[in-house]
């Protein structure tokens, strides 16, 4: 992050620096230099350390939540902890084939696994899990069918090439009976079969094209059709899964009935999650989001790390957790990146059967 570049301090304030975090991770209370002297050979006194800990604080670092108390990490002391003192802890060897065994013992059920993924993950960093059902990224055309309701009401079915099914609901102009929208859609099957909605869009651009078909299939139902699969396309739009919200609500963090709502606020909000997960879908790697940095003020007191998941850019997801801002980012990290890089290998496998094997 940018605003860290400007952040310079010694190396002595970046191990107390770190032992703050570590510490307010694990205890939730504020660290006094009495205790990183008592506790760390740091070779100093508890002044030299009380004299450092002011210097990290005029640089926003930590915070001092009460007189005469310790410190605690600030949104800031995170965002530098993470990206420059943080080193991930790697889930053991038995965790690991643990952990893989589970996936395994579930047949190649892309729903299950999704579900299995978010369980693994509240478990394993003892927080919630969030994850999104994997959404082809290209989505190509299977088959429409146009169904007259009413008069002039029809419903539009579409099915993707990876069997996604979406339907849209619209009122026409003039009436049409089901023989003339059945042989009309039977006509637009054959010529968009296996195309992907930019594609259709440039048939219709075609003027040859365009001419050939009636009005309302020009200006209504082609432009309806490209629509819905842009739609599904989409990872953000795919179905959300949640996991082992009891975690967070058992921190001292959420103990007030105040943050608890917020918290159930925030789990409701599709407009945070469709920030969140779109910004993970256009980068590599985990991805944390500290307190409200990033994505409103819902997220003020939690900190978030994700992953997209998938292969080839043809099929992505999303998973992570989201816990108080005070999580241990070294163990999310870790476990993140080693979930959503089990089921990209897993989704690869099923999309490609010659692969499929014994557990390895």
């Amino acid at each position: 992050m940018d605003q860290q570049r400007d952040i310079n301090i010694t190396d002595r304030q970046r191990q107390i620096l770190a032992i703050i975090v570590e510490q307010y991770v694990s205890t939730a209370r504020p660290v006094a230099s009495e205790h990183i002297t008592g506790s760390y050979e740091l070779n100093v006194s508890s002044a030299t350390v009380r004299n450092e800990m002011v210097e990290l604080e005029k640089a926003g670092l930590i915070a001092q939540p009460h007189t005469s108390a310790g410190r605690v990490p600030s949104d800031r002391g995170y965002r530098y902890f993470v990206e420059n003192l943080m080193t991930p802890t790697a889930l053991s060897t038995s965790e690991q084939r643990t952990i893989r065994h589970q996936f395994h013992q579930i047949e190649m059920d892309v729903e299950e696994w999704v579900r299995l993924a978010t369980a693994v993950l509240a478990r394993t960093v003892h927080t919630a899990a969030v994850a999104t059902a994997p959404r082809s990224t290209a989505v190509r055309l299977k088959h429409f069918e146009f169904l007259s309701i009413s008069d002039v009401r029809i419903l539009i079915v579409l099915v993707g090439h990876d069997s996604t099914v979406t339907q849209q609901m619209l009122t026409l102009d003039e009436s049409w009976d089901q023989a003339s929208l059945s042989s009309l859609s039977t006509r637009l099957n054959a010529a968009f079969q296996g195309k992907t909605g930019a594609e259709i869009d440039a048939w219709l651009k075609d003027e040859s094209n365009a001419r050939s078909l009636p009005a309302l299939a020009r200006e209504v139902l082609v432009p309806y059709v490209v629509a819905m699969l842009s739609r599904m396309q989409r990872p953000e739009t795919a179905q959300i899964y949640h996991e082992g919200l009891g975690h967070i609500l058992a921190q001292p963090e959420f103990h007030h009935p105040e943050r608890v709502q917020q918290l159930l606020e925030l789990f409701e909000q599709d407009s945070v999650w469709s920030s969140l997960i779109s910004s993970v879908l256009t980068q590599d790697g985990v991805q944390v989001i500290i307190g409200d940095e990033r994505h409103g003020t819902g997220m003020a007191a939690c900190g978030v790390v994700l992953a997209r998941y998938g292969f080839e850019d043809q099929m992505a997801g999303v998973l992570g957790v989201i816990g108080p801002m005070r999580m241990p980012y070294s163990r999310s990290v870790s476990t993140v990146s080693y979930i959503s890089g089990l089921l990209s290998d897993l989704l690869y496998r099923a999309h490609n059967p010659q692969l499929l094997g014994g557990e390895e």
